[in-house]
């Protein structure tokens, strides 16, 4: 199998990954794999990443994105195309980049919560360094500048994974599947977070209620 089909499959994958586990919706969300120095496969604009064929990928030149930026099927590349190319030039040793609008991470981030990685095994020791990023233009450089920043920020090993207020979260990896497993994993630990937060609040509503002695159940009660 040629590289160009090998990365189109690893991308079809991941996208059916994504909408599989309700970590995408509609046409939200984009994912890259670098081919070689030069290039980078890209998800297209607006469409729903699980449902994509192989001819609706980008094929995008790092130096040159504009360049044939057009899928066989006439579709052009993702709004957030500054983000990949971005952070693939920064990063060249990574293989994929992706970006999904994790439900939790953005109600999470909404109520102004920022979960911190070390509260959970697998987060702590996939992803020890997981910033934070204040809300920003999607697809604008601005953006694709401050994530390139987070992940490139010493020292090393650098961070694989970015949480965007209200925006979901971006990862990183060798390929596809490695970027999309550090999405599940910032998902499980925003959805930790927040049950966490909710059984607290819940405990603490009812250490307020004070218990009627003669109500029912209670042992004046049941001596009656």
């Amino acid at each position: 199998m040629d590289p160009l089909t090998t990365a189109a499959d690893a991308i079809l994958r991941a996208g059916r990954r994504l909408g599989s586990r309700g970590l995408i919706s509609a046409g939200e969300g984009n994912i890259s794999v670098r081919l070689d120095a030069d290039r980078i496969l890209v998800t297209p604009a607006g469409r729903r990443k699980d449902e994509l064929e192989a001819d609706d990928l980008v094929v995008v030149w790092l130096g040159h994105p504009a360049r044939d930026a057009t899928s066989r099927t006439g579709l052009g590349p993702t709004s957030d195309l500054a983000i990949h190319l971005a952070v693939h030039a920064a990063r060249p040793e990574i293989g994929s980049f992706a970006h999904a609008h994790l439900p939790a991470a953005m109600g999470l981030t909404l109520a102004g919560e920022v979960p911190d990685p070390g509260a959970l095994p697998e987060t702590a020791l996939f992803l020890p360094r997981l910033p934070f990023l204040t809300v920003e233009l999607p697809g604008s450089q601005r953006l694709a500048e401050r994530i390139t920043a987070a992940l490139t920020e010493p020292p090393e090993p650098f961070a694989a994974a970015v949480l965007l207020e209200r925006h979901g979260a971006c990862a990183v990896g060798r390929d596809p599947g490695q970027a999309v497993d550090r999405l599940e994993l910032v998902e499980v630990l925003c959805k930790t977070w927040r049950d966490a937060l909710l059984i607290r609040a819940a405990k603490a509503g009812l250490a307020m209620v004070d218990p009627s002695p003669s109500g029912p159940g209670s042992r004046s009660e049941e001596g009656r």
